[in-house]
């Protein structure tokens, strides 16, 4: 969850949205289809733009051999001293940074992999972000980007503005971005294509109604019978179309994702 909405409720979150549980779950999906021996082999990931850390915690009890960077400029002292003494009890295998800079510093090996989950969407530039990524010494031509950003500057909405976007992307504006700041796409495309239709209708309603502002998934009220609903809806979604896509037919959705690699 980005910080800015954990912020909603004092960094006390108990309930999650059923979005952000799906997405994790799409997470790994991808992550084994581009790296099959991920359960079975040690690796490094780095999660830039981390947010509550919530993610890569989940990735931690999925992937138990991987160990974990966590990058994020909104962290505090006071976050970092009470994320780090958290893990370290419980034994959790990753760290936290407020920088790039000091996270590559602390790294024996260059990352594996290098996640970027919502994140350019908040950067003024995204390119000249993403080459200066490809700059520190822990990326290496053998590292896998993992990108995911909203989609489709039509469906921009009170949320986006909540949460600081600059913009939501096509999937030939986001290999355009990708591609300038030197990196080559391995695949690209949409998911969540069901949440396109509610979304729309929210893009409708707030022309008419012009909100002032917006509250993000931290305020989400949890449900648990209705939140598995709608995650194993939006599971089945991704499903779906991603076997639909690997047929050669795009299906557009509310987000989309791109694995890529430095140009040679």
């Amino acid at each position: 969850m980005d910080l800015t909405e954990a912020q909603l409720t004092d960094y006390q979150v108990t309930g999650r949205h059923p979005w952000e549980l799906a997405r994790i779950e799409v997470v790994v999906q991808l992550l084994k289809e581009h790296i099959p021996t991920i359960t079975t082999q040690k690796i490094t990931i780095l999660d830039v733009g981390c947010g509550d850390t919530y993610l890569i915690e989940q990735l931690s009890k999925k992937l138990p051999l991987t160990s974990f960077v966590a990058v994020d400029t909104a962290f505090t002292e006071e976050m970092l001293e009470e994320y780090s003494a958290r893990f370290t009890k419980a034994n959790i295998p990753i760290r936290v940074f407020q920088s790039l800079d000091s996270a590559a510093a602390s790294l024996p090996a260059p990352a594996d992999v290098v996640l970027l989950l919502d994140v350019i969407e908040h950067i003024s530039d995204d390119v000249s972000f993403l080459r200066y990524l490809q700059s520190s010494p822990c990326i290496t031509a053998d590292t896998r980007f993992f990108i995911t950003v909203p989609a489709f500057q039509s469906l921009f909405c009170a949320h986006d503005v909540f949460l600081k976007h600059y913009r939501r992307y096509t999937n030939d504006s986001l290999q355009q971005a990708v591609t300038k700041s030197n990196l080559r796409v391995v695949e690209k495309g949409y998911f969540f294509s069901s949440l396109l239709l509610p979304r729309f209708i929210q893009v409708l309603l707030e022309k008419k109604t012009k909100p002032d502002s917006a509250k993000g998934i931290g305020a989400w009220e949890e449900n648990p019978v209705k939140d598995n609903l709608i995650k194993g809806v939006l599971l089945l979604d991704f499903k779906i179309t991603y076997l639909i896509k690997k047929l050669g037919i795009t299906i557009p959705g509310l987000s989309n994702f791109i694995v890529c690699k430095k140009a040679e």
